[in-house]
């Protein structure tokens, strides 16, 4: 398919299936502390934010960014909330190993460093009756890998390499529209492409990637599209297309985030859409 009618065709879906607002309880959860993760990220919120760790944002913070990106910070009352260095979050949804393959239960937890560009996801899913396998995203300072293991401790496979570094820092831009202070980081290049579409460039590890975001007039993310690389199996990577929805938001105790989204490769030969999440809490420190 032509670029510019995929780029239509992703056009034609923002505009068919906008968000809806929805406000659910976050779930009190028991936290996992990471006591490496915690100790850099308060030292990096002084050293690359320039900011200590009581300071809060300010519109005078955001005005440097592009209109649809200051819309989206104030849409999800970042104005007047702290700095952020750790985030957590936990997820429910459905995952799809294959594009033929039937959808099945997953359940997840992830941190995030903050600016410091660095996350790990660990994802449960019940492969088959008596199989549960965990998957293991990370990435951090331009390396990052992703871990199949059975029961948690049996390897199955691993990805790692130039490309999976590349796909693993993509995640981490796509993602921090939970937690909306990371927009203001040095190591983010902002350009506006128009009134509801800014381009974001992020450099990190001497890798640098770019991606773009969706945003309705009123300032709610819509969608994150990017080019990233497709793990085709078999040490076999190719560019694609990749298409990632918002469709609903909540209160995260005060903090206004999507909650419901997916995520679809747009391939020449048809779409995959592989992960469909919620959050069920987040925590930002």
């Amino acid at each position: 398919m032509d670029r510019s009618v995929r780029h239509y065709v992703i056009d034609q879906r923002l505009k068919s299936s906008p968000p809806t607002d929805k406000i659910i309880g976050s779930k009190k959860i028991r936290m996992r502390h990471l006591c490496t993760f915690i100790a850099l990220s308060l030292l990096l919120s002084i050293t690359l934010f320039g900011q200590s760790e009581n300071a809060v944002i300010s519109d005078a913070d955001i005005a440097r960014l592009p209109i649809p990106v200051q819309r989206y910070l104030r849409y999800t009352k970042t104005i007047g909330k702290p700095f952020v260095t750790w985030v957590e979050l936990t997820q429910s949804g459905q995952m799809k190993l294959k594009p033929d393959a039937e959808w099945i239960p997953l359940h997840a937890k992830q941190w995030y460093r903050v600016p410091e560009v660095a996350f790990e996801w660990q994802g449960w899913v019940k492969a088959a009756p008596l199989f549960h396998v965990r998957a293991t995203d990370f990435y951090d300072n331009g390396v990052g890998s992703l871990k199949i293991r059975l029961w948690g401790f049996i390897p199955l496979g691993t990805a790692e390499g130039s490309e999976v570094s590349e796909g693993e820092l993509m995640r981490y831009l796509s993602e921090i529209i939970w937690f909306p202070p990371a927009m203001l980081g040095e190591n983010i290049a902002w350009e506006a492409v128009n009134d509801t579409l800014a381009r974001a460039t992020i450099t990190d590890g001497g890798l640098e990637v770019s991606g773009d975001f969706h945003f309705d007039p009123d300032g709610r993310l819509t969608a994150f599209t990017a080019i990233r690389y497709a793990d085709m199996g078999d040490g076999e990577f190719r560019l694609a297309d990749w298409y990632a929805p918002v469709s609903e938001y909540a209160d995260f105790n005060g903090w206004y985030l999507p909650s419901k989204g997916s995520a679809v490769w747009l391939f020449e030969e048809g779409d995959y859409e592989y992960i469909r999440l919620k959050i069920e809490s987040i925590s930002l420190k």
